[in-house]
């Protein structure tokens, strides 16, 4: 094709054509959704801090059970932070939808993994939260949930439990 080919082509859908992206049809939260958005992040990443500070960040050399979960806490912490300085411009937030259901779902499977965990034991809540992000959020087939349910938990066993020696909840068979 010659460089005039080009210029007279039309733009593939949804390019070049405001109006089609299912994101320009997502009206602004405002200043008050903005706050949430930055504040939200902040108070998580502060309560996720005081928690694993709890559980002991050990030395760099000897790292405790808190020092990965408070680094990820610095992070959110940072992120809200960053959202509240300088993202101050009320169209850089969306206002929640429908949408924000699957998020909210998503979020709640995960304390329900984290409680289950300590009780019954690594395989049976990571298979259920596995299933249920593929078939529930994800809307994939019960084939290939099953399948990937199956493999992903068996290779996270793998990976933590017989080759990195992490000491997680297992079941008693």
């Amino acid at each position: 094709m010659s460089r005039t080919d080009l210029d007279g082509a039309s733009p593939p859908a949804g390019e070049g054509e405001p109006g089609l992206l299912p994101s320009d049809d997502i009206p602004p939260a405002g200043r008050l959704g903005q706050l949430v958005a930055g504040v939200l992040p902040i108070a998580l990443g502060l309560a996720g801090l005081g928690y694993s500070v709890s559980l002991s960040l050990g030395t760099p050399a000897e790292a405790g059970p808190g020092l990965w979960p408070a680094l990820a806490s610095l992070l959110l912490l940072g992120a809200g932070l960053w959202s509240l300085v300088f993202e101050r411009k009320a169209a850089a937030v969306e206002q929640f939808g429908r949408g924000g259901i699957g998020i909210a779902l998503g979020v709640v499977s995960l304390v329900v993994f984290v409680l289950l965990i300590n009780r019954i034991g690594f395989e049976i809540p990571t298979l259920l939260v596995m299933a249920f992000w593929l078939r529930v959020l994800g809307r994939e087939s019960w084939r290939v949930t099953a399948v990937v349910s199956v493999v992903t938990t068996a290779a996270l066993y793998l990976l933590f439990i017989t080759l990195l020696d992490v000491k997680l909840p297992r079941l008693a068979f």
